[in-house]
Formats: C-alpha cells, sequence, structure tokens
C-alpha cells in the first residue's frame, strides 16, 4: 500500500502505472519487469493512496523502484510504503476511509 505525496492533483492512473513499469525497466529491464509482476490494484485520488501487487519474492525490486520515482508527468511526487499484507483483501482493509 502507497502514500501518494504531492502539492499538486495526481496524474491520471494511466501515468502512474507507465512510471512504475518505467522505472522498473529502467532499472531491471524488461525481463526484471516480467519478474517483479506489478499490477495497480486499486489508485484512488481522493486519498492519495494505491495498492500496488508484485511476486512475494519481488517486494525489495519493487519498493527500489518506487523509491526512485520522483516525479510523474512533470508533477513532483513521493511514493511512500506505508503497508504490506498477503492478500489484497486485508490491504484493502488498511485503507483510510473516505470523509463523507
Amino acid at each position: 500500500m502507497l502514500r501518494i505525496i504531492t502539492e499538486d492533483p495526481l496524474p491520471p492512473e494511466g501515468k502512474f502505472r507507465e512510471a512504475i513499469w518505467q522505472q522498473l525497466q529502467q532499472l531491471y529491464g524488461e525481463l526484471g519487469v516480467s519478474r517483479v509482476g506489478f499490477w495497480v490494484m486499486s489508485y484512488n485520488p481522493e486519498l492519495f493512496f494505491s495498492i500496488v501487487r508484485c511476486q512475494h519474492n519481488q517486494v525489495r525490486e519493487l519498493r527500489a523502484a518506487l523509491a526512485t520515482i520522483t516525479s510523474i508527468n512533470h508533477t513532483p511526487i513521493l511514493l511512500q510504503v506505508v503497508g504490506m499484507s498477503g492478500t489484497i483483501r486485508k490491504a484493502k482493509t488498511l485503507l483510510p476511509r473516505q470523509e463523507k
């Protein structure tokens, strides 16, 4: 689970996904990207949170790539890992509740 820290509006989900993919490719190549097997499961621009999944034995590689992302679509950004879980269901329970 990621907290997305920025002072600007968040980029579209597609740009977010593309930035992670490009950073993984830059660090590990196309073979490394396929081994990590990342997938954006949830992207919530209102809460500034996202859930990203990967292969259980590739967590360090994904975290390294996320730590090196400093901007997305010309928007300064910081991705902070705030939680990890073995299941998507458990990760969704860790998301903050949206105020009504």
